[in-house]
């Protein structure tokens, strides 16, 4: 194989032009992909279980966050077909492709027949879709950061890689503020109706998506491997016999971010609203508020990476995560509207965001440019497969064994502990004119 230099050199537009073009349609797709995929587990949580399943007990609570992971178990798949895509034809053309598959999924999602009227059928139906939706979500994550990521110059990756990874917390906001609103209708009418609003709500959000990222250009890196003819043959097959341990890295560094958000966002939800009788809607806008504050937080995150460097800020994130995950459940049972709200604004905002700010920089910086689309994707998607979709049931798992959350605090710790090993097993890169393998 052909040797080829790759410069990443990133300063040929003016500061400003590319930049600001390629960070809105990165982000408003990265908003709506995760507006469709935190839908479902927000409707796993409150309402899936006794629709599809026919229950409202303990059991088809389970089922409603088995067929949540799920949809994690299928993102390993999107990764592997679109990283290689994304690696082979360029990082813009997959990033339409994974918009359009999440917003059929979804859209559908919100038609299907419930079991009363379907059977058996309906929970398969289900989980089809669900699937569809984890495969598309695959490949979102590592294109949208790579794209700014690529066209960012020395010392501004971690904030840059953090603009749409911001779409995150947008997306989460958008769906718990819409499922907050038809959680307000009259509960026969929500469990008729109301739940398919947000799901139908998608085509429309993905229709405007698409067309704001029909515009963007490909990255200057991957412009510069086209150019040389650079591009692997086989992507996944080069990764894995090259920079095996990359991925194990990434997969090690995700486990937190992903233990700890769907703890909160899906199997918290359960057990305020199951367990302490705490409101729907209340712990709906709580976390909204909190998501909202993403925003903001995650951007601020990647920049100190930036500044301090991406260990530092993730230690200090783990840290805090470690110390909190206690007082996160001991809050919530003072059933306290306020104090509900801080238990969300410091869970998700300060202690999540401050390990996944840094994230698209960190795990970028750890692969060669010829693969880094298909490294970044199938450590990521395999970390999330494996710790992200089992949380919620993990956790419900782990309550119903014993009746009480001191189990759930621990396995998150146990998930800080595995992602501190992997951030600090590699050097530091912030700093690094040309960081890449």
């Amino acid at each position: 194989m052909t040797t080829v230099v790759v410069t990443e050199d990133v300063h040929s537009e003016p500061p400003g032009t590319t930049d600001r073009r390629t960070m809105a349609a990165s982000t408003v797709g990265t908003v709506m992909e995760w507006y469709d995929f935190n839908l479902y587990g927000l409707a796993s949580a409150l309402v899936f279980g006794p629709l599809f399943f026919g229950s409202t007990g303990a059991g088809a609570t389970l089922a409603s966050f088995a067929t949540f992971a799920v949809g994690f178990a299928a993102r390993p798949i999107g990764g592997m077909i679109f990283g290689h895509l994304g690696d082979r034809v360029g990082r813009k053309y997959v990033l339409l492709l994974t918009m359009l598959g999440m917003g059929v999924a979804t859209t559908l999602i919100g038609l299907l027949p419930t079991h009363a009227t379907a059977g058996i059928w309906a929970p398969v139906a289900l989980v089809v879709l669900r699937v569809l939706q984890g495969v598309a979500v695959g490949g979102e994550f590592a294109g949208a950061t790579l794209l700014t990521v690529e066209s960012a110059p020395p010392g501004r990756r971690g904030f840059l890689g953090a603009i749409p990874a911001m779409g995150t917390g947008a997306g989460f906001v958008l769906a718990a503020a819409v499922f907050g609103l038809v959680t307000m209708l009259p509960q026969e009418d929500f469990e008729t109706w109301g739940w398919r609003v947000p799901f139908l709500l998608s085509a429309v959000l993905v229709v405007f998506g698409l067309a704001v990222r029909r515009g963007i250009k490909e990255t200057p890196v991957f412009a510069e491997l086209e150019e040389h003819g650079g591009r692997e043959r086989s992507p996944l097959r080069a990764t894995i016999r090259r920079q095996p341990g990359a991925v194990v890295r990434v997969m090690g560094i995700t486990v937190s971010g992903f233990v700890w958000g769907y703890m909160i966002q899906a199997f918290g939800l359960f057990y305020a609203t199951s367990t302490l009788g705490i409101d729907k809607s209340t712990m709906l806008w709580a976390i909204t508020a909190a998501s909202a504050l993403e925003i903001v937080a995650i951007p601020f995150w990647g920049w100190l990476s930036d500044r301090i460097g991406r260990r530092t800020t993730v230690g200090i994130g783990l840290a805090c995560t470690v110390l909190y995950a206690f007082p996160f459940f001991v809050l919530l049972e003072t059933r306290s509207t306020p104090l509900i709200v801080l238990a969300m604004v410091l869970a998700i905002p300060v202690c999540k965001d401050m390990v996944f700010g840094p994230q698209a920089a960190l795990v970028a910086e750890l692969f060669d440019a010829r693969v880094r689309y298909t490294g970044v994707s199938v450590g990521r998607e395999f970390g999330g497969a494996l710790f992200g979709g089992t949380a919620p049931f993990i956790g419900a798992s782990l309550y119903a064994a014993g009746g009480s959350v001191a189990p759930v605090a621990l396995y998150v710790i146990a998930a800080c502990a595995v992602t501190a090993i992997a951030v600090y097993a590699g050097r530091e890169t912030a700093h690094d004119e040309r960081p890449y393998a």
